[in-house]
């Protein structure tokens, strides 16, 4: 009897120790990451030209997707060095670079779809970091819709497209980056922000190799013939683009 009653207590205790061990699952994290801080001013204004790095905080562990496709910086700055996280994931994102800023100007740092939770891999889409060297951050946007005038129905591979902005010179060269860039959604629609006033010539091109600098006779291209002269916000401006002649 006594020995029954031990090997009652004894298998008790197994099977409250299995529950008490069991994992409970709880709901799926659906959210994107959040933006907490950044190593830049609040005020996003008066930022020193000699700035070499952006640093942006999160409120989870991230991951960067196809960092080089995504990422477009308006104005450009050269020589990029490091961008962080690489293949480690980290709560924070990292980019530093060796150019001095241009004064009295706003920067733009448009992530697309690069930023994602590490866990579930939920998207931050279009997450954008804007400042200024200057004491304003430009605002005037513009948008729309880009067609391909041989195509009769929607692509279903990845969308290469882009749109840029090239300051009107005496001289301009389209074989460079244009002055503000952003990536073409799977839609169609693209939309440039944190523009300055000015003139502009507007160009929408298939950025088939990543350069966002077009290349004649391999991409596709599509531009208004007249400049823009940008003095206040554009809703919709739309591009028609044709094949390239080689």
């Amino acid at each position: 009897m006594k020995r029954f009653f031990l090997l009652f207590v004894a298998a008790f205790l197994l099977h409250s120790c299995a529950r008490l061990g069991s994992p409970i699952g709880g709901p799926k994290d659906s959210l994107a990451p959040k933006f907490l801080s950044s190593n830049i001013d609040t005020t996003r204004i008066n930022v020193p030209r000699d700035i070499k790095e952006l640093r942006i905080d999160f409120d989870e562990y991230i991951t960067l997707k196809d960092i080089n496709k995504n990422l477009s910086i308006s104005p450009p700055i050269g020589n990029i060095k490091k961008i962080i996280p690489s293949s480690i994931a980290n709560k924070f994102l990292l980019i530093q670079w060796t150019d001095t800023l241009q004064a009295n100007t706003t920067y733009n740092f448009n992530f697309g779809n690069a930023i994602a939770d590490n866990n579930e891999g939920n998207i931050l889409k279009y997450f954008n970091f804007a400042f200024s060297t200057g004491d304003k951050i430009d605002d005037l946007y513009i948008s729309g819709e880009i067609k391909d005038a041989l195509s009769t129905k929607k692509s279903t591979g990845e969308n290469k497209m882009v749109v840029g902005l090239f300051q009107v010179k005496d001289t301009m060269n389209y074989r460079q980056k244009p002055y503000y860039i952003t990536k073409v959604d799977d839609d169609g629609y693209y939309e440039l922000n944190y523009l300055s006033p000015g003139k502009y010539k507007i160009v929408a091109f298939e950025d088939e190799n990543g350069n966002s600098v077009y290349d004649p006779g391999k991409e596709k291209i599509g531009f208004q013939k007249d400049p823009i002269d940008f003095s206040k916000t554009i809703s919709v401006l739309d591009l028609i683009i044709y094949p390239s002649k080689k």
